[in-house]
Formats: C-alpha cells, structure tokens, sequence
C-alpha cells in the first residue's frame, strides 16, 4: 500500500462508523412502525388503507430510486449526494415526528423514503472509494453489512422501546441528531471526488425506477392477486425496455456484463434470500418474544441484541475467512449455518422456550448473516471500477429492499395462514371476538378484554399457541431453502 493510501485508510477510519450509523438508520426507519403503528392509529386515526400506506411507503418509494440515485452518485460526486440525502431523511424525519394528520405523515414519509435511497447506494460505493486495498475493504463491508442487516431486525423492537417510554413521535426523532453530526463529519472528512466523465441517462433511470416500483408493490403490498399480478407485469416489461437500452447505450447507465462476471448473480440472490428471511422472521420473532413470552419491548429488545452482537463478531472475522478461502465458500458457509440456527425456532415451543438453544440460534443468525452479505457486497463491489461502484452497490441495495419486502410479504403470509389455522377457540367465544382474534395475537388479546376470566385465558392459551405453530413452520421453510441454496451453492464451487 502506498503511503498515500495509508493516509487515506487512517482518514477513512474514523468515518466508518458515521457512515454504518446513516444504514442503520435508513434500516431501521423501514420496520420501526411495525411495533409503534397501534399508539400512531390510537392518535392519528388513519383508516385500514392508510395504515398499510404509512408503513409501506417507505421502502415503496426507496426501491425504485436506489439504482437512479447510486448511479447519480458516480456522476456528480458521491458525498454531494449522500450529504445531500441526509439532509433530506433529517429534514423528512422531524417532518413525520411532527406530522399533524396522515397526509402530511405520509408525505414525509415517502421523504424520508428518497433519502434513504440516496444514503444507502453511496455509502456503500464509498467505501470502494475510502477503501482501495481489499483487505480493509472487506472489513468495512463486513462492518456496514451487518449493521444494516440487523438494523431491519431490530427496528420493530426499538420502536416498541421507544413508544413505551415516550410515544409513536420519538421514533422519528432518534434520527435528526445522528443525521447531524453525519453531516458535519462527511463535510469535515468525506473527499471531494469529482464529477464522473459518464453521461447520467435520465430516461434509463426513469424505466428502472419504475420497473422496481412495479415489481416492488407486487412483492411487498399484493393487495389482490389481480393487482398484483398486473403490477409485476408493468415491472417486467419496465425492466425489460430498461435492459434493451442498456445493450444500446454507449455508456449504459448500469454496465451489464455486471451480471456476467463470476458469482454476481449467486452475490444478488444471496442478498435476497437472507434479506427476506432476517426482514420476515424478525417480526415474526419480534412478535412471539412479546405475545408469547410475555416480555415488555425492552426484554425482548436484549434477547435480539443477540443478533447485532453476533454479527458484530461475524464482521472481525468474516474479512479473514474471505482472504482463506473465497466469496463462495464463505456465502456457501453463511447459507449453511442460517439452516442449522433455523433448527431451534423450527423445533417449537421446547426450544423456543429455552434461553440456551434461543440464544444458540440467534447468535447463529447474526453470524451467518455476517457472512452471507460481507461476501455477497464484496463480490459485487469488487467486481466493478471504482467510477461504476455506485451502479453496483445500488444493484445490492434493490435486492436488499425487495428481499425485505418480499420476506414480510411471504413470511407473514404464511404465518397467518398457519395461526388461523391451527388457533382452536372454545365454542363460548362470541362471533365477533371469534373473527378478531383470527386477525392475529395481539388481536386476539383485544378480543380476550371483554370475555370472562376462564374464557379469556382459554382464548390467549389458544393464540400463544397458534402464534408459536406460525413461527415454527416459517422457520422450518425458510431452513429447508437455506439448506438448498447452501447445496446449490456448494454444487456451483
């Protein structure tokens, strides 16, 4: 290493942490109102729709624009943007703190959804920039990875943290002081890189963006199958008209042959398949520690610090084991151990209820979370130029947002499916506490408040039950696709 780049690696050190604390944020910001949106509804009284707005507008209006502004970064200047995204997810997040009605929520909501679409791309192609070896860059790749995918997890438990001590409001008002001093320090010690050569296609932004919008709201709010279906559709053929003028463009705004370089495909479905399954089961975990377990936002909240910890650990060591023995072997390892910590939430109640084997298998999925993204992002990062990371982080953060979308999608599908099917109520409960507690746990807790004491408790026996059938048979699906994507994988080396 030169001395000027030493010079560089030390400067850059310091900003590492700013930079992990932006993506934990933009994480956060995207399940934090899963656990505060019943105090927001008891306040701001949005109608059903509305409260399926209020939480997927955000990643809604982040997908789409992740590849058009990642892009944008590598043309005008990387910490142009990116302090430019965190003035605007500051400014959108006392926007919602303050937000007097649902409109104006939704709207700063939908703000706050274009800054983190401007932080998350260009964080990650920085730190192709700040960090030329590849040993320091795995490391900071491993760092920022686990930070953002543990974010997602911890989100929904932080909120309910955070409303239990003071309201829905302070959830939003976590992030203006993080976003300030991220701004004074990115100002203070980012480069000022100069403007990219490459001419930024304004129209091949504009068909991704709504490419990704369209596949992006069929995955992660369906409505109906015939919605659906007709957004994915429009998507595709988005998609499709965007790829047909990347082969056409000199230069194309995302340089395909991306795709055809060695494990980038297998680096983006990697993305993917962990994102949907940390995204969809921690909720769903999120939700078992408190309605099953009986533990208060912040008792539960020191169970998954389990996750960050673990992954943590995973980030120190995960760079050296990429130096030994590759990106693939590594993501292969990742995919296999995610399979193996699956075991205890898909073994039931017994293991469930065990603070050694829980614990065994969180920390299992902190760590296999480690390896699967720091293997993933390094692959893609390092298989572009430096002037073209921002193309290739962003490529990394749609699957990272979709596979997000996706895993609450699915996740919590099948988990209701299965509650419902498996919750066994008396023949006294009424009609009416009858179909809402079939709504889900916590509903059923409401439909349990009116009924008499030996009723009520048969019906919460019932619920606890039935939630913990859900979370068993989602894990044990998503262990047995870890466990083929772990042979697939192995199968390709």
């Amino acid at each position: 290493m030169t001395t000027a780049r030493a010079e560089r690696a030390v400067r850059a050190r310091p900003l590492l942490a700013v930079l992990g604390a932006g993506l934990f944020l933009v994480a956060v910001d995207a399940t934090v109102l899963h656990v505060a949106l019943p105090d927001l509804v008891r306040q701001l009284r949005p109608g059903a729709a509305a409260q399926v707005w209020i939480v997927a507008i955000y990643p809604l209006t982040a997908a789409p624009l992740l590849l058009p502004f990642g892009t944008l970064g590598d043309r005008y200047g990387r910490r142009r943007v990116l302090v430019t995204g965190y003035v605007v997810f500051g400014a959108a997040s006392l926007g919602c703190a303050f937000a007097p009605n649902v409109p104006v929520l939704l709207g700063f909501r939908a703000l706050l959804g274009c800054g983190g679409a401007m932080i998350m791309p260009v964080t990650m192609s920085l730190l192709r920039e700040l960090f030329p070896e590849q040993r320091q860059r795995r490391t900071a790749i491993a760092v920022c990875s686990g930070i953002a995918g543990t974010g997602s997890v911890f989100g929904p438990i932080l909120g309910g943290v955070l409303v239990e001590t003071w309201g829905w409001r302070a959830t939003f008002l976590l992030n203006p002081p993080v976003i300030l001093a991220a701004v004074v320090l990115a100002l203070r010690w980012l480069p000022r890189n100069p403007p990219g050569r490459r001419p930024w296609d304004a129209l091949s932004a504009g068909l991704a963006a709504g490419g990704v919008l369209g596949i992006a709201f069929a995955v992660g709010q369906p409505g109906s199958w015939v919605t659906a279906a007709a957004s994915g559709a429009a998507g595709c053929v988005l998609i499709g008209l965007f790829l047909r003028r990347q082969r056409r463009t000199d230069p194309p705004l995302l340089d395909l042959t991306l795709f055809r370089l060695p494990g980038v495909r297998a680096a983006v479905g990697g993305v993917l398949l962990v994102m949907s399954t940390l995204v969809g089961l921690g909720l769903l975990f999120a939700q078992y520690l408190q309605v099953v377990l009986g533990l208060s936002p912040t008792a539960a909240a020191a169970r998954l610090l389990l996750v960050l910890g673990a992954s943590a650990v995973g980030s120190v060591v995960t760079p050296a084991l990429l130096e030994r023995f590759g990106n693939a072997r590594v993501r292969t390892a990742g995919f296999a151990v995610t399979a193996v910590s699956l075991v205890v939430p898909a073994a039931g109640p017994a293991a469930l209820t065990s603070p050694v084997l829980l614990g065994a298998g969180l920390t299992g999925l902190g760590l296999s979370m480690a390896l699967a993204l720091t293997s993933s992002t390094d692959t893609l990062l390092s298989a572009t130029s430096a002037d073209q990371a921002g193309g290739a982080a962003a490529v990394e953060k749609t699957g990272y947002e979709l596979g997000a979308g996706f895993g609450t999608t699915l996740f919590g599908s099948l988990s209701a499916a299965v509650y419902a099917g498996q919750l066994a109520l008396p023949a006294a409960v009424p009609d009416q506490a009858r179909r809402l507690a079939l709504s889900g746990p916590a509903q059923a807790e409401t439909a349990a408040s009116g009924l008499t004491p030996q009723l009520a408790g048969e019906v919460l026996d019932a619920a606890r039950a039935a939630c913990t059938v859900g979370l068993q048979v989602s894990a044990g699906v998503a262990g047995g696709v870890f466990l083929v994507a772990a042979v697939a994988s192995w199968a390709r080396e």
